[in-house]
């Protein structure tokens, strides 16, 4: 198994392996929100709400890894980072639940007013996993969190 994925043995925490599919997922929802409203299509808005969906149940595992993950972080400026990437992403997950919920218990289309209240809470999401997943970077390629420097250094 080593030599199939090489990779996954270099990693110090699962974490990145789950962080990536509520960002596309939300992202996507987004997307799919926005082209729903402006062409009024249906389909494309159920669509958005399920990519909302998968985004919730994906930010789970990237949750879950991520708090075991926190150990490695050490003290400093990327305990700083990582104390706004938790707070923001937990945000963002309380976020998409939330919607979650606002469009899963109810019955036949949406109202007008609770369709904008879903697209601007999609916007508000958009923007923290922007930020979290912009501190996430900073943790690793600035701070090089996750990444076992005596492996990455080239052999002589």
């Amino acid at each position: 198994m080593e030599t199939l994925f090489p990779g996954l043995q270099g990693l110090l925490n699962y974490h990145p392996l789950f962080v990536h599919f509520p960002i596309a997922f939300w992202l996507g929802a987004l997307l799919f929100e926005l082209l729903g409203q402006w062409r009024n299509c249906e389909p494309w808005r159920a669509t958005a709400e399920r990519l909302l969906y998968l985004g919730t149940f994906a930010a789970l595992p990237a949750l879950l890894t991520g708090l075991l993950a926190e150990a490695a972080v050490p003290p400093g400026p990327a305990g700083q980072a990582l104390q706004f990437h938790r707070l923001v992403m937990l945000l963002a997950t309380g976020i998409a639940v939330a919607l979650s919920m606002l469009v899963g218990l109810r019955r036949g289309e949406l109202s007008t007013n609770r369709r904008r209240l879903f697209l601007a809470g999609l916007l508000v999401l958009a923007v923290l996993v922007g930020l979290g997943a912009d501190r996430g970077a900073l943790l690793v390629y600035r701070y090089g969190t996750g990444v076992n420097w005596a492996e990455a250094q080239p052999q002589k």
